[in-house]
Protein backbone atom coordinates (compact mmCIF):
# COMPACT_ATOMS: atom_id res chain seq x y z
CA UNK A 1 0.00 0.00 0.00
CA UNK A 2 1.58 3.40 -1.23
CA UNK A 3 1.93 6.44 1.15
CA UNK A 4 1.74 9.65 1.35
CA UNK A 5 4.50 11.95 1.40
CA UNK A 6 5.07 11.67 5.21
CA UNK A 7 8.12 14.64 5.36
CA UNK A 8 8.33 17.52 3.48
CA UNK A 9 11.71 19.24 4.53
CA UNK A 10 15.05 21.03 3.73
CA UNK A 11 18.14 20.70 5.28
CA UNK A 12 20.65 22.99 3.26
CA UNK A 13 23.96 21.61 2.67
CA UNK A 14 25.70 23.93 4.96
CA UNK A 15 24.03 22.97 7.83
CA UNK A 16 24.22 19.36 7.30
CA UNK A 17 28.03 20.27 6.84
CA UNK A 18 27.97 21.83 10.19
CA UNK A 19 26.21 19.19 12.11
CA UNK A 20 28.65 16.91 10.69
CA UNK A 21 31.55 19.20 11.61
CA UNK A 22 30.39 19.54 15.21
CA UNK A 23 29.95 15.24 15.38
CA UNK A 24 33.31 15.16 14.59
CA UNK A 25 34.33 17.36 17.49
CA UNK A 26 31.99 15.38 19.66
CA UNK A 27 34.12 12.42 18.51
CA UNK A 28 37.30 13.96 18.85
CA UNK A 29 36.71 14.63 22.85
CA UNK A 30 36.11 10.86 22.78
CA UNK A 31 39.11 9.21 21.43
CA UNK A 32 39.33 6.45 23.20
CA UNK A 33 35.87 4.99 21.61
CA UNK A 34 36.08 1.36 20.46
CA UNK A 35 34.19 -0.15 17.85
CA UNK A 36 33.46 -3.89 18.34
CA UNK A 37 33.13 -6.77 15.86
CA UNK A 38 29.28 -8.79 16.57
CA UNK A 39 31.39 -11.77 18.13
CA UNK A 40 33.08 -9.82 20.61
CA UNK A 41 29.83 -7.31 21.00
CA UNK A 42 28.06 -10.65 22.02
CA UNK A 43 30.83 -12.13 24.37
CA UNK A 44 30.83 -9.39 26.62
CA UNK A 45 29.01 -8.94 29.95
CA UNK A 46 26.17 -6.72 29.47
CA UNK A 47 25.88 -3.79 32.25
CA UNK A 48 22.31 -3.72 31.20
CA UNK A 49 19.20 -1.62 33.05
CA UNK A 50 20.62 -2.48 36.98
CA UNK A 51 24.08 -2.88 35.99
CA UNK A 52 25.06 0.71 37.21
CA UNK A 53 22.94 -0.12 41.36
CA UNK A 54 25.21 -3.23 41.37
CA UNK A 55 28.86 -1.27 40.16
CA UNK A 56 28.25 1.10 42.28
CA UNK A 57 27.71 -0.47 45.45
CA UNK A 58 30.89 -2.77 44.66
CA UNK A 59 32.83 0.76 44.52
CA UNK A 60 31.38 1.52 47.55
CA UNK A 61 32.22 -1.50 49.03
CA UNK A 62 35.85 -1.24 48.40
CA UNK A 63 36.19 1.92 48.98
CA UNK A 64 34.97 1.02 52.48
CA UNK A 65 37.71 -1.25 53.04
CA UNK A 66 39.93 -2.78 50.02
CA UNK A 67 41.26 -5.93 52.33
CA UNK A 68 38.46 -8.01 51.18
CA UNK A 69 38.83 -7.87 47.77
CA UNK A 70 41.59 -10.11 45.77
CA UNK A 71 45.61 -9.06 45.90
CA UNK A 72 46.53 -6.10 43.16
CA UNK A 73 43.29 -5.22 43.14
CA UNK A 74 43.33 -1.49 41.34
CA UNK A 75 40.73 0.78 42.73
CA UNK A 76 41.96 3.55 41.01
CA UNK A 77 41.42 1.92 37.51
CA UNK A 78 37.74 0.97 38.68
CA UNK A 79 37.09 4.60 39.71
CA UNK A 80 38.10 5.30 36.26
CA UNK A 81 35.94 2.79 34.64
CA UNK A 82 32.47 3.61 36.87
CA UNK A 83 33.09 7.38 36.54
CA UNK A 84 33.57 6.69 32.32
CA UNK A 85 30.28 4.31 32.83
CA UNK A 86 28.18 6.99 34.77
CA UNK A 87 29.50 9.95 32.28
CA UNK A 88 28.60 7.66 28.56
CA UNK A 89 25.72 6.71 30.18
CA UNK A 90 24.48 10.27 29.79
CA UNK A 91 25.79 10.54 26.43
CA UNK A 92 23.95 7.61 25.34
CA UNK A 93 20.97 8.60 26.83
CA UNK A 94 21.28 12.03 24.57
CA UNK A 95 22.49 10.35 21.59
CA UNK A 96 20.56 7.43 21.06
CA UNK A 97 17.12 9.07 21.14
CA UNK A 98 18.82 11.36 18.53
CA UNK A 99 20.43 8.60 16.44
CA UNK A 100 17.15 6.55 16.29
CA UNK A 101 15.32 10.10 14.93
CA UNK A 102 17.70 9.96 12.31
CA UNK A 103 17.67 6.81 11.46
CA UNK A 104 13.81 7.18 11.48
CA UNK A 105 13.64 9.81 9.87
CA UNK A 106 16.15 8.54 7.07
CA UNK A 107 13.68 5.80 6.76
CA UNK A 108 10.33 7.59 6.31
CA UNK A 109 12.07 10.22 3.61
CA UNK A 110 14.02 7.10 1.72
CA UNK A 111 10.37 5.47 1.81
CA UNK A 112 8.91 8.71 0.53
CA UNK A 113 11.14 9.29 -2.03
CA UNK A 114 11.46 5.45 -3.44
CA UNK A 115 7.96 5.55 -3.59
CA UNK A 116 7.57 8.96 -5.92
CA UNK A 117 10.84 7.01 -7.76
CA UNK A 118 8.70 3.83 -8.24
CA UNK A 119 5.88 5.89 -9.98
CA UNK A 120 8.35 7.68 -12.26
CA UNK A 121 10.08 4.08 -13.21
CA UNK A 122 6.49 2.98 -13.81
CA UNK A 123 5.58 6.15 -15.83
CA UNK A 124 8.80 5.65 -17.94
CA UNK A 125 8.18 2.25 -18.77
CA UNK A 126 4.45 3.42 -20.32
CA UNK A 127 6.63 5.83 -22.31
CA UNK A 128 8.20 2.92 -24.68
CA UNK A 129 11.02 4.67 -24.99
CA UNK A 130 8.99 8.17 -26.66
CA UNK A 131 11.20 10.56 -24.31
CA UNK A 132 14.95 10.60 -25.62
CA UNK A 133 15.38 12.44 -22.89
CA UNK A 134 14.89 10.26 -19.86
CA UNK A 135 15.78 6.66 -21.49
CA UNK A 136 19.25 7.03 -19.51
CA UNK A 137 17.57 6.85 -16.28
CA UNK A 138 15.55 4.44 -17.08
CA UNK A 139 18.29 2.11 -17.92
CA UNK A 140 19.57 3.28 -14.26
CA UNK A 141 16.49 2.62 -12.67
CA UNK A 142 15.99 -0.98 -14.33
CA UNK A 143 19.27 -2.33 -13.19
CA UNK A 144 17.47 -2.48 -9.47
CA UNK A 145 14.53 -4.77 -10.87
CA UNK A 146 16.66 -6.33 -13.38
CA UNK A 147 16.86 -9.43 -10.58
CA UNK A 148 13.23 -9.52 -9.82
CA UNK A 149 11.47 -11.40 -12.00
CA UNK A 150 7.64 -12.02 -11.66
CA UNK A 151 6.93 -15.48 -11.24
CA UNK A 152 4.88 -15.51 -14.55
CA UNK A 153 7.80 -13.69 -15.88
CA UNK A 154 10.48 -16.32 -14.81
CA UNK A 155 7.95 -19.26 -16.27
CA UNK A 156 7.48 -17.77 -19.45
CA UNK A 157 11.17 -17.57 -19.42
CA UNK A 158 12.21 -21.25 -18.68
CA UNK A 159 9.39 -22.14 -21.15
CA UNK A 160 11.55 -20.06 -23.88
CA UNK A 161 14.82 -21.22 -22.75
CA UNK A 162 15.46 -24.69 -24.20
CA UNK A 163 16.98 -27.55 -22.03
Amino acid sequence: MKQGNRISETLSMADAQKIVDLLHQVEALMPFLLTLQPEESRSLRNIGFDGLPFVMAALDATRASIDFTRRGFDLAEFEKDVALVEVLRRIQAVLAPLSQKVTDTFRVVGADAMITADDVYEDMNKDNGETAAVQASRQIMKKRYAHRISPEKAAKAAKATPA
